[in-house]
């Protein structure tokens, strides 16, 4: 099964889980998900796995606690040291995805305000500027985000978590707007109809849809 086939799998066969061994499964799930550098399909068989083993151990009346132990953050960390790892190119290959997906709606989004305002100006410096703080921003945002699942998976009160990710999500939309409001007008002077605009914000998010199919079908052959 692919990737895709796996998920869709794991979601249809929690529902046979108590409630008990439901939350404990689902932190070992946000655990291992969490892991970027982490094979993502090796990562899901592993889990489907983990899932099966657990659903005939509750047949038998055991609980997930008997099955894994009463520490599922040391199982899940013994399980992370044994999966293999992404390779680096994978890694990058994963990272362009997102950035294409982030940088494509931006300007999606920045060419249908143009297309209400009438403006069909853009400023080089001002592009290069918007884009820098995107992609540092993006990838930060990411990566903060991956850290706080891997902190929150095992809490049993997860708001706090929730609210710093929701802050973080504000600050970094905040900062990209306020840099794009003052870094105006600077540079050389292009013109660039809205519709032209959108074309090449569509063209980003096509091209994350290909790099992810293609990183889909490369793992799993």
């Amino acid at each position: 099964m692919n990737v895709q086939q796996l998920i869709q799998e794991n979601n249809d066969k929690r529902k046979q889980l108590t409630e008990e061994n439901e939350k404990y499964y689902d932190q070992l799930l946000v655990f291992l998900r969490s892991h970027l550098l982490l094979s993502e399909k090796q990562t899901e068989e592993i889990l489907i796995e983990l899932l099966d083993h657990l659903l005939l151990a509750q047949n038998e009346g055991k609980t997930a606690k008997e099955v894994f132990g009463p520490n599922p953050d040391k199982y899940a960390l013994e399980i992370v040291e044994a999966l293999p790892k992404e390779k680096g190119k994978s890694v990058f290959k994963f990272a362009l995805e997102t950035l294409s997906i982030l940088i494509g709606w931006f300007i999606v989004v920045d060419a249908f305000g143009k297309a209400f305002t009438k403006q069909d100006t853009i400023y080089l410096y001002s592009v290069l500027i918007v884009l820098a703080i995107l992609t540092i921003g993006g990838i930060s945002m990411i990566l903060f985000i991956l850290n706080l699942l891997k902190k929150s998976a095992f809490h049993k009160h997860r708001t706090i978590d929730t609210l710093k990710a929701s802050v973080g999500f504000i600050v970094f939309l905040g900062t990209v707007v306020t840099v794009n409001y003052f870094s105006k007008g600077l540079g050389p002077a292009l013109k660039l109809d809205w519709y032209v605009e959108l074309g090449i914000g569509c063209a980003f998010l096509l091209l994350s849809s290909i790099m992810k199919r293609l990183r889909i079908f490369k793992a799993e052959n």
